[in-house]
């Protein structure tokens, strides 16, 4: 089975008032639906198929984003299977539409993708190739939260 390194997909956003609720910082579900875009195409890039989100480990919300800052998501392939990647994803952001200001770390989280095909039947994917200590750490990190979700959908 072929082997590639991970892949990395940046994106970058402007947070506008409609994205915002009365409190002037951004609703949870937008942040998820970037992560969850991003991270898809993360997956995608790596694996060179299709793919469709199985699951989202918790995310926990660190800092709040605020109508103005612009947004970065970052999304890393950590581990794979035979048709599952799992995808690591993290938000920053730039405050007042400053790129110069300090990014900052705003949350995170990890989310599974499985390649199917034009008939949502599942396809083998590349391995993951990994090599580094930073590398072999994320794969262990990812193998579990595929066995937690194997655990979960069980019941």
């Amino acid at each position: 089975m072929e082997k590639r390194e991970t892949v990395e997909v940046v994106r970058t956003e402007l947070i506008l008032r409609s994205d915002t609720n009365h409190y002037g910082t951004i609703f949870g579900g937008k942040t998820l639906a970037m992560m969850d875009m991003t991270g898809a195409l993360a997956a995608m890039r790596f694996s060179n198929e299709n793919v469709v989100t199985a699951s989202f480990e918790s995310i926990d919300f660190k800092k709040p984003i605020r109508e103005g800052d612009i947004v970065e998501v970052v999304a890393r392939v950590i581990y794979t299977s035979k048709s599952s990647l799992v995808v690591k994803t993290d938000v920053y952001k730039y405050q007042n539409q400053q790129f110069h200001s300090e990014k900052e770390f705003t949350c995170g989280g990890f989310a599974t993708f499985v390649a199917v095909d034009m008939d949502g039947k599942t396809h083998p994917i590349p391995q993951l190739k990994v090599e580094t200590d930073d590398e072999k750490k994320l794969w262990k990190v990812g193998e579990k939260i595929k066995n937690n979700a194997m655990e979960r959908a069980k019941s």
